[in-house]
């Protein structure tokens, strides 16, 4: 198949990335969060902050939504590109391959920085199921769990990808203007968010559980196949994209009212009493709280974005990379701050600025212009800031 190329989306690619990043952010507050996480996360800093509980629980209500749609925008994108056989390789090489290569480097001492700082917060360390291997008896994808998510949806696109070229040109005509009314009107995004809200129910949690294992529960699969499907049903109409960005200020405001209706359900749980009640209006409140900031981010992201700049360019290639090697380092930033008595927000900020700093600095000396970048970023880069390209083929992660 010929090679076609495509402008690069520098406001799609930089959400995408934006989305990773939060994850640092997340991930150094998780240790300081007032609510009980229990196996989520396995350890909890003696000093906490209901702030956190409120920084966590929001990021993680759309930040991996938002993830899923730029995912199947690109996954569309680099189909329509290469076929079939061109976008399994390409996906293989650059998600399934950094799987493979980094979660056995990655993930022992996420263990052993947890180990440690439950250790120091008690005042015995015992790395003794470190030293014996026996914590890869429970072993799980850990933050990597995206990943593999992602190459369950790339392998059922490449194979309904014959059936779907099968498909009578009035039928996708139907589809497509269906898909950009549910995109462009505010009862197809309460449509969306009603959708959303009916994947929610049968989660352990109010909002969106994680799956760490190699057999996915189905509820998350399908939870997040939503997205997926609207990202690459919105490459189909990338028509539409521009006009987002004209209209992003509404549906964010939206977005926020709801996100404080869900947090309220979550953290000050006034239904607590009622159960039943209390999942349904948590699961309708983080329904349309996601949608509504996916279309908002979205918006903003391509009102902003939309022209490439250096250093958003230079962010959005460190992202992988920052993202995969980001956990032991906050980890271990909160197990060396255990015994600490600073107040839990000096902490998160402590955690997140050190593992942004050595994350970044890790990327531009030991990946950008490697081997290694060219593997997470599909080709090698100098390190000093990228200059902009007017066009060019964009493989995608």
């Amino acid at each position: 198949m010929t090679t076609r190329a495509f402008h690069r989306y520098h406001a799609l690619d930089a959400l995408r990335a934006s989305m990773m990043l939060l994850g640092l952010v997340l991930h150094s507050a998780v240790s300081y969060v007032v609510a009980p996480l229990g196996d989520a996360w396995r350890y909890k800093d003696a000093n906490t902050s209901t702030l956190l509980d409120l920084v966590v629980f929001f990021i993680h209500l759309f930040r991996m939504p938002v993830f899923f749609v730029a995912a199947g925008f690109f996954a569309a994108m680099l189909m329509e590109r290469d076929g079939a056989a061109g976008f399994i390789t390409n996906r293989v090489k650059r998600v399934l391959l950094p799987l493979a290569i980094f979660w056995p480097i990655v993930y022992p001492p996420i263990v052993a920085a947890f180990v440690y700082a439950n250790g120091s917060a008690s005042g015995r360390v015992d790395m003794t199921p470190i030293s014996s291997g026996a914590f890869l008896q429970t072993a799980t994808l850990a933050h990597l769990w995206f990943l593999w998510d992602l190459m369950i949806f790339y392998a059922i696109a490449a194979a309904l990808a014959p059936l779907a070229s099968r498909i009578p040109d009035r039928w996708l005509r139907r589809i497509d203007a269906t898909f950009g009314t549910v995109a462009t009107t505010i009862a197809g995004a309460v449509g969306m968010a009603a959708l959303t809200a009916l994947t929610l129910l049968p989660m352990t949690v109010i909002g969106l559980d994680t799956s760490v294992s190699l057999l996915p529960a189905a509820r998350v699969l399908v939870a997040y196949a939503v997205f997926f499907t609207f990202g690459w049903l919105l490459f189909r109409r990338r028509d539409i994209i521009e006009p987002f960005g004209a209209r992003w200020k509404l549906p964010m405001a939206v977005g926020a009212a709801a996100s404080i209706a869900y947090l309220v359900v979550t953290v000050a749980r006034p239904f607590q009493a009622s159960p039943q009640i209390e999942r349904l209006i948590g699961c309708a409140a983080a329904g349309l709280s996601i949608w509504m900031l996916i279309f908002g981010i979205v918006g903003l992201f391509v009102h902003k974005l939309a022209h490439p700049r250096p250093i958003v360019r230079y962010l959005s290639d460190a992202a992988y990379w920052m993202y995969i090697v980001h956990l032991p380092i906050a980890i271990g930033v909160s197990a060396f701050m255990a015994s600490w008595s600073a107040p839990a927000l000096v902490k998160f900020l402590i955690t997140v600025s050190a593992t942004a700093v050595v994350t970044l600095v890790s990327y531009h000396y030991l990946v950008r212009a490697t081997a290694l970048g060219a593997l997470l970023n599909g080709r090698r880069y100098p390190r000093a800031l990228p200059q902009p390209e007017p066009a060019r083929e964009l493989a995608a992660v």
